[in-house]
């Protein structure tokens, strides 16, 4: 079998090389195509023992003129990709990655697959409803269509689609979440809460993480008078300074944490996670500090919500209501020991190993 990825995001994530890497290891032959527009990205992420060409085929202007993308890109691919023997196009996003893939399919006749993400489904999709029709026909000719989450999913399928194109979409998509390096399944469960109960923050301190709600939260679950709970936060961002402003006496801001390692310490020293964000795709935060043994509050309706039962490793957090995340944090607590080994082993079924024989087990079925 061998494979084409178009990702025009391989620069800024490290959840694609480790998927191509882990695709790899089960000796599937593929070639990702990165169609750039930024020339300091050239040559970042590099997935190992995989071939990859980058290439200055996307420009700035084609946000108006989006159609420009694939009609300057298909080319390119057409003449310095090897596409002989490629069975599938694998579009790792839905607009420019999607589009690029549907036209070059539609060329040599390969067929191609697309995953959703965060910036299809919350930002090109809500904000540039002029490329809603182009959306569309990405879905209807795809042969496959495949989301991080459930809540992803429904929230496409109900809202994006007529009754028939439901319908058609819907057979032919599936849910395959991102996965995780096997070196962080090395977590041991907790045996018993801290006091006072340290509750986690890890993002980007902007409007879409809310670092200020899980903040408000934890001084809300302090003043109910059921226990004290403090907040360490890590990250950067342009609420950096309004979360340290509203900071109490043994609230932590740790400032940028990178490296599994000391995200690692970082998670040792939490006992939840609350990232209450505002739109997720998936959400790896919840998924790394489970691998901690750290039980998690998620946000209802995201990506993360329903790939586990309520409360088997956490409990969804209403986005915005402070109150009930308050809430939720006392309920996170209880049964804990158990809640935290739960953690532990739920988050082993997501070692990329066996992520990577999902996406093999569907590639081959796109392409039977």
């Amino acid at each position: 079998m061998r494979i084409l990825h178009i990702c025009c995001n391989l620069a800024g994530s490290t959840v694609f090389p480790q998927l191509f890497e882990a695709l790899r290891d089960r000796g599937m032959e593929q070639t990702v195509f990165v169609p750039e527009k930024r020339t300091q990205n050239v040559g970042k992420n590099l997935p190992e023992g995989v071939p990859t060409l980058y290439e200055m085929t996307v420009k700035r202007s084609d946000a108006l003129f989006f159609f420009r993308k694939a009609q300057r890109t298909v080319p390119v691919i057409r003449e310095k990709a090897d596409m002989a023997g490629v069975q599938l196009i694998h579009a790792h996003t839905l607009f420019t990655d999607g589009s690029i893939a549907r036209r070059l399919s539609r060329e040599t006749g390969v067929p191609y697959m697309v995953t959703l993400r965060y910036s299809d489904i919350e930002a090109i999709w809500k904000y540039e409803p002029h490329l809603r029709p182009l959306a569309r026909r990405i879905l209807r000719d795809a042969r496959r269509v495949v989301f991080l989450s459930e809540a992803s999913r429904e929230k496409v399928l109900s809202t994006w689609l007529g009754p028939q194109e439901r319908e058609c979409v819907a057979r032919r998509t599936a849910v395959i979440p991102n996965g995780i390096r096997p070196e962080w399944l090395t977590g041991e469960p907790r045996e018993a809460l801290g006091d006072p109960v340290r509750v986690g923050f890890a993002g980007v301190l902007n409007e879409r993480k809310r670092p200020l709600d899980a903040l408000n939260a934890v001084h809300r679950a302090s003043d109910a008078g059921g226990g004290r709970y403090v907040l360490r936060a890590a990250g950067r961002g342009p609420l950096e300074d309004a979360l340290r402003a509203g900071m109490r006496e043994g609230d932590v801001f740790c400032g940028q944490m990178q490296g599994m390692d000391a995200m690692k310490r970082f998670y040792a020293d939490c006992d939840v996670m609350l990232v209450p964000s505002s739109a997720e795709t998936f959400g790896m935060v919840y998924l790394e500090a489970m691998s901690q043994g750290v039980p998690v509050l998620y946000t209802r309706g995201q990506g993360f919500d329903g790939q586990f039962p309520e409360g088997e490793v956490g409990f969804s957090v209403v986005c915005g209501d402070t109150a009930q995340q308050a809430q939720r944090l006392a309920d996170v607590t209880r049964d804990y020991s158990a809640r935290s080994a739960r953690c532990i082993e739920r988050a082993r079924a997501y070692a990329w190993p066996l992520i990577a024989e999902r996406w093999a087990a569907l590639y081959e079925s796109a392409i039977r």
